[in-house]
């Protein structure tokens, strides 16, 4: 695989405490995301673990004939500033971010650069050149992959707005190096 599509959930109906399930919107919106990326090559399919994901990767991998599959690593996560870290965010952010649950809370962003490294190391295994991983997770997740990917300051995440079932492209380029191809693209909506 050199090619890594990750989409942001489709609309869900409540509040995100209750793991809600997608509102009647979102299953519109995982229906025309899964026509969007009938073509596309896809050989894996990861989903994080809530259920809005679940339900809307389903919908993909099965019209891609394939089975999408649960993946911790893909976890609903907001990256937080370490106590020393503080100055790395706007100000005018802080009470915002000290409201994030605790169960999403990942200091300094750790975890999803744990988890970039871990998806950006499947890019060239397992499947065909030219084939695509696609990961359905959510929008904080998605900005920090693409912050990591171009090396972008620890903040950069929240300058990046990704709308419910958005499409974000990277490529591996021969050198290594990855591209950040499109972000946000919803024009399948």
């Amino acid at each position: 695989m050199d090619r890594i599509l990750l989409v942001r959930h489709a609309q869900a109906h409540g509040h995100d405490d209750a793991d809600p399930a997608l509102s009647t919107v979102g299953e519109q919106q995982a229906a025309l995301l899964a026509e969007r990326l009938a073509d596309e090559p896809i050989v894996r399919v990861l989903s994080s673990p809530r259920r809005r994901a679940q339900q809307t990767s389903t919908a993909i991998a099965e019209r891609a004939g394939l089975r999408a599959e649960v993946a911790s690593l893909l976890d609903d996560r907001t990256p937080m500033p370490s106590a020393g870290r503080w100055s790395d965010y706007p100000e005018h952010r802080w009470g915002w971010l000290r409201e994030t649950p605790a169960e999403e809370q990942d200091e300094d962003g750790v975890e999803l650069r744990s988890a970039w490294t871990r998806l950006n190391g499947m890019l060239g295994e397992d499947g065909p050149a030219g084939g695509t991983l696609l990961i359905v997770t959510h929008a904080f997740v998605i900005g920090s992959f693409v912050a990591s990917a171009l090396s972008a300051p620890p903040s950069a995440w929240m300058l990046l707005p990704i709308g419910n079932a958005s499409i974000t492209e990277m490529q591996r380029r021969s050198n290594g190096e990855i591209a950040v191809v499109r972000v946000n693209d919803s024009g399948h909506l």
